[in-house]
C-alpha cells in the first residue's frame, strides 16, 4: 500500500484543483471579484493539505495523517452540504439560486471528488472514514456534556 504521505501531495494538487475551479467560476455570471475569491478559496483546501503533509513529514505517523485528513475531508463535505443546500432551497423559494452559491457548490463537489474517488487507496479511504466518525464522536461528547465553548 502507498503511504497515504505521497497520496496527499496528489490529492492535493494545486495544478488540477485551480485550473478547474477557474473553469467553474468562467460558467456561470460572476464577477471578476467573485471569480477570483471562488479560486481563491478552493484552492485553500489543497493548500491546507500540502502544509498538513509539510507538517508531518518527518514524524512519519501515519493515524495523525488519517486524523488530520479527516478533519479537512469533514470541513469540505460539510461546506458541500451547506451550499447544496441553498442552491436547493434558493431554488424551490425562488426559482433560481445565485451563481456564486452554484459555483461554490460545484468547486467543493470537485474537491470531494478528487479526494473521495480519484486519489486515495481504499485501505486509506476506510481508515480516513474511520477518523472521521471519531472526530465527530469526540464532538458529540464535548457538546452532550457541555464541554464545547465557543469564543465571543
Amino acid at each position: 500500500m502507498r503511504l497515504l504521505a505521497k497520496q496527499l501531495k496528489e490529492v492535493a494538487d494545486p495544478s488540477i484543483i485551480i485550473p478547474t475551479s477557474r473553469n467553474i467560476a468562467e460558467t456561470v455570471d460572476l464577477s471578476a471579484e467573485e471569480r477570483d475569491r471562488l479560486v481563491t478559496d478552493a484552492a485553500s483546501q489543497p493548500a491546507q493539505i500540502l502544509a498538513l503533509d509539510l507538517s508531518l513529514r518527518y514524524i512519519n505517523d501515519e493515524p495523525d495523517r488519517h486524523r488530520s485528513l479527516a478533519a479537512s475531508w469533514s470541513g469540505l463535505r460539510f461546506a458541500r452540504q451547506r451550499h447544496n443546500k441553498c442552491a436547493n432551497y434558493d431554488t424551490i423559494r425562488t426559482g433560481t439560486c445565485a451563481p456564486i452559491v452554484l459555483a461554490r457548490t460545484s468547486t467543493a463537489s470537485y474537491s470531494l471528488l478528487c479526494l473521495e474517488e480519484t486519489s486515495l487507496a481504499r485501505e486509506h479511504f476506510n481508515k480516513l472514514g474511520d477518523a472521521a466518525v471519531e472526530l465527530l464522536d469526540c464532538v458529540r461528547t464535548d457538546v452532550e456534556s457541555g464541554n464545547l465553548h465557543v469564543a465571543a
